[in-house]
């Protein structure tokens, strides 16, 4: 329930473009032929370009090419709650000791 005198939670952030402003973007950058990820790609095989330059090219190029892995959670169960697990080798007579069946 809204309780006066919280701070905003949730929606979008200040200053975040919305929708029309976005597709106006994009529709500047086809009508003037301009395809961002082409010139990045132009800038980092570049000979003029710097490593560091290189690098934050192939960043950004990645963002829109590669789908992002989400951080995965581990739970590791302690140590005192495992029971040891006793495996005993013993020798064989080098004949099988399967004990199926077939019907």
């Amino acid at each position: 329930m809204f309780e006066e005198g919280h701070s905003k939670i949730g929606g979008r952030t200040k200053g975040t473009p919305n929708k029309i402003t976005l597709i106006r973007a994009d529709d500047l950058l086809l009508k003037l032929g301009i395809n961002p990820i082409q010139k990045l790609i132009e800038i980092a095989e570049s000979d003029e370009a710097t490593l560091d330059q290189r690098i934050n090219c192939y960043k950004e190029i990645a963002k829109y090419t590669y789908p992002r892995f989400k951080s995965q959670e581990l739970r590791v169960t302690p140590l005192e709650n495992l029971a040891p697990t006793v495996i005993k080798l013993v020798a064989g007579t080098g004949t099988s000791t399967s004990t199926s069946t077939s019907t």
